[in-house]
């Protein structure tokens, strides 16, 4: 039987257990959100109280919360690897969603295999730096296609208002020193920002 556990490192260690136990039954119930969870002969049952909670998921297998005042163990015992995945990938999108402002960083434990390596999958990564991944990439296209329409902009204006000037060479040049110089501030703006959302981001524990 294939069993995974994890250790999270949070002072927000009983609302989430609770949260994700209260979500759970309501998928049990047929309420919030459970066709996007799993399939319909998934049968989930959820008890718990402020330090503990049990999250049944028939036929997969069980997930299993303890919390204290520091910190958020998280069991999965499941019947085969494929519940095991499925029962993980739950608990994974859930607990991203739960810590949007305050990312939690996980790295899941074999404890059917002595000395397995940590498995880092969508807990792993906080929730905010795997969104980030694909919200960089889109600031970056955006960014380029900003910087293009810009130099476009500078570059048609001047030559359609200098076209006739012996000042054109001159004023080609102050453009595109201009262009290069909004190329530079975007870019260090940029940076500060990052580094200051990578200094808030918890190290993985």
């Amino acid at each position: 039987m294939p069993v995974l556990q994890a250790q999270i490192q949070t002072d927000r260690a009983t609302r989430y257990l609770v949260q994700f136990c209260k979500h759970a039954a309501a998928m049990g119930s047929g309420g919030h959100s459970a066709r996007m969870h799993m399939r319909r002969e998934v049968e989930v049952a959820a008890e718990w109280s402020d330090t503990s909670g049990r999250v049944a998921f028939g036929p997969w297998g069980e997930a299993t919360l303890t919390a204290d005042g520091s910190s958020l163990t998280v069991r999965i015992d499941a019947a085969d690897e494929d519940g095991l995945t499925r029962i993980r990938d739950i608990i994974a999108r859930d607990f991203e969603r739960f810590s949007r402002r305050d990312p939690l960083a996980v790295a899941w434990q074999r404890l059917d295999s002595p000395g397995a390596a940590p498995v880092q999958d969508a807990v792993g990564v906080p929730s905010g730096q795997r969104r980030g991944f694909r919200r960089s990439h889109l600031q970056s296209a955006a960014l380029a296609v900003a910087v293009v329409l810009v130099a476009a902009v500078h570059v048609g204006l001047a030559g359609s208002v200098l076209a006739e000037s012996r000042w054109t060479g001159l004023a080609a040049n102050v453009v595109a020193v201009l262009v290069a110089v909004k190329i530079a501030l975007i870019a260090v703006a940029r940076f500060k920002i990052r580094q200051r959302r990578a200094a808030k981001r918890p190290d993985h524990t």
